[in-house]
């Protein structure tokens, strides 16, 4: 089922994302097996190059997209008579893009790479980059609100991920077999959505000169501010590696894995809502505002929830996943917790942003961020190690909400939001904390620290009124939503 963003349903929405959350949970949960096997098969300071090969290549990679998506998709959802050309015109700007980003990748990995298997697990990933474009098809069904076979294919490179790990780690294999199976399942991934989008009731993408040039134009200040936010993201861990070295480059690489995979949350809520937000404005002002304030809510549920729970389970959920070895670097677990509350609302407040027509004033934040965090990084890592790296994320996640939410509210004309349901999520979350940290005094199990969040959490959101059963009720498909 599809329809037009904008004639979207709160319950629809409400329907989709509960469907990716779902399903990235899932995907969650094999990804933490997942990366608990990579860690144990690599160790410290194999994972620390793997790590930091992939930060460095991420950070190059960008630069084939260069953060285009974001216009394709506005745009798409507004004109969907010529969502063909935009989509068409996306494509061909990243194949154009592919060969010099290809060069330079090359070049980062040769210069970085301390052994062979760094450098040759390097190169096979960049040759498998040509695959990535295939990606861009996935905004027919993003603009359509309906993202099962994206949610499928994930699935899909999920489980063929984990089995091609599984294998390597009971076959004593290395970082090039690792290179081998992720480039493999990331393909395999990209030709089924290929596939997908040819039974959809959508015209085939074809670039149109006019939105190639449109796209460029509209989407070279958020390129720009998106590469800003790749670097400040990702600049830490190749400052931890070079200044103090693979084995802090593992530790901090493993908890900042972690951070990396509950982006699902966020990255969920904006798949479905932001082409509803962008098909609001400008003619639907209300809309907009009741969709923002929406999405607020349930980023703050659901990033506070997990900013409880990492205060008080940091120590045993890193011996978990990654081993006793790791355990070291359990104390930056809870300072990456918070910076993702930030970094949720981060998207929010990007998307809306752009939205907005505000892409030049994005650049300008991203790249207040970037001095931030690199000037604190190159200070604090040498004197404290990656938690230095960690305190510099929350910074700049800080710098970063609060700049970009005095704008969206200066240019909407807006007052501060009253705290409202979001802070009595605060308040819930608060409470969870104080609950969490008494059992663990008391010597309390990882398990039961997992079940006593599961239940106080949703009482106590409930009881403070965060949440309440009209909520509920659209969810589970039982209110009758305009």
């Amino acid at each position: 089922m599809s329809t037009l963003a904008r004639d979207t349903t709160k319950q629809r929405a409400a329907h989709d994302i509960l469907m990716q959350v779902v399903v990235r949970v899932a995907n969650l949960a094999l990804g933490g097996v997942v990366t608990a096997l990579v860690v144990r098969t690599l160790g410290q300071e194999g994972y620390g190059q793997w790590s930091t090969g992939f930060a460095a290549l991420g950070l190059i990679g960008y630069f084939a997209s260069f953060g285009l998506e974001e216009v394709a998709l506005r745009e798409s959802a507004r004109d969907r008579e010529h969502e063909h050309e935009w989509i068409g015109g996306l494509m061909l700007l990243r194949l154009l893009a592919l060969v010099p980003v290809m060069l330079l990748s090359l070049g980062a990995i040769v210069l970085l790479h301390r052994s062979h298997e760094m450098l040759i697990a390097g190169i096979i990933m960049i040759v498998a980059m040509p695959f990535g474009g295939i990606g861009a098809l996935g905004l027919l069904f993003q603009v359509r609100v309906d993202n099962r076979v994206p949610m499928l294919v994930l699935t899909l490179r999920s489980i063929l991920w984990g089995v091609a790990v599984l294998f390597i780690y009971l076959e004593h294999g290395g970082m090039i077999a690792l290179a081998i199976g992720l480039t493999t399942t990331n393909a395999l991934g990209s030709v089924v959505q290929a596939v997908a989008v040819l039974k959809l009731d959508a015209r085939i993408p074809r670039p149109s000169r006019a939105r190639i040039g449109q796209i460029a134009r509209i989407g070279l200040p958020i390129g720009i501010s998106g590469l800003l936010i790749i670097a400040y993201a990702g600049i830490d861990q190749v400052i931890v590696y070079v200044l103090v070295g693979t084995k802090s480059a593992g530790l901090y690489g493993s908890v900042y894995s972690l951070l990396e995979k509950a982006h699902f949350v966020p990255m969920s809520v904006l798949t479905t809502l932001s082409p509803v937000i962008a098909a609001a404005w400008p003619g639907d002002r209300a809309r907009l505002l009741r969709t923002a304030r929406l999405m607020a809510e349930v980023l703050a549920v659901t990033s506070l929830g997990g900013l409880a729970f990492a205060i008080a389970a940091s120590e045993p959920t890193v011996r978990l996943i990654f081993g006793e070895q790791f355990v070291r670097a359990a104390p930056a677990l809870p300072v990456l917790g918070a910076a993702f509350v930030f970094i949720s609302f981060g998207y929010l407040n990007g998307n809306l942003l752009v939205v907005l027509g505000l892409q030049w004033r994005l650049l300008r934040i991203s790249l207040i961020a970037l001095v931030v965090n690199v000037a604190g990084n190159l200070i604090l890592v040498p004197l404290t190690g990656f938690m230095g790296a960690a305190w510099m994320t929350l910074v700049t996640e800080i710098v970063v909400w609060g700049c970009s939410l005095s704008l969206i509210l200066k240019t909407l004309e807006l007052p501060l939001p009253r705290p409202g349901r979001i802070g009595r999520t605060v308040l819930a979350a608060a409470l969870l904390t104080g609950a969490l940290e008494a059992l663990r005094l008391g010597h309390a199990p990882l398990a039961a620290l997992v079940a006593a969040a599961c239940v106080f959490y949703p009482a106590l959101l409930f009881g403070l009124r965060a949440v309440n059963v009209d909520d509920v009720r659209v969810v589970v498909g039982r209110a009758e939503m305009a």
